[in-house]
């Protein structure tokens, strides 16, 4: 909080998926991003340990950005390993997301 009491938003957070973009995690990972929205504007997603995305994991990006538009919001993706960005590209999904 700032001296006049208001919360302060953060500009961003960063989440980083370990290995895995998909499966199991999915339930949680949106969760999180839920979460997440109520205090940040943007989120950025680190995918730099991610070495499997499978359809769920597009389906937790596109749920994500979508969470985050509703908030006024933005989930950017960072450090984005080949096969996901050709998975990006084929899926014309790349478009979606501000990538860094």
């Amino acid at each position: 909080m700032n001296d006049a009491g208001e919360h302060i938003q953060s500009p961003h957070v960063i989440m980083a998926p370990e290995t895995m973009l998909g499966g199991p995690d999915a339930l949680s990972f949106n969760d999180a991003i839920r979460e997440l929205s109520k205090e940040h504007k943007n989120i950025i997603i680190d995918c730099s340990e991610v070495n499997i995305m499978n359809s769920s994991g597009l389906g937790m990006l596109i749920s994500a950005q979508a969470t985050m538009k509703q908030v006024g919001g933005q989930c950017s993706l960072q450090h984005i390993p080949e096969q996901v960005n050709k998975l990006l590209e084929m899926t014309r999904l790349k478009a979606l997301f501000e990538i860094s």
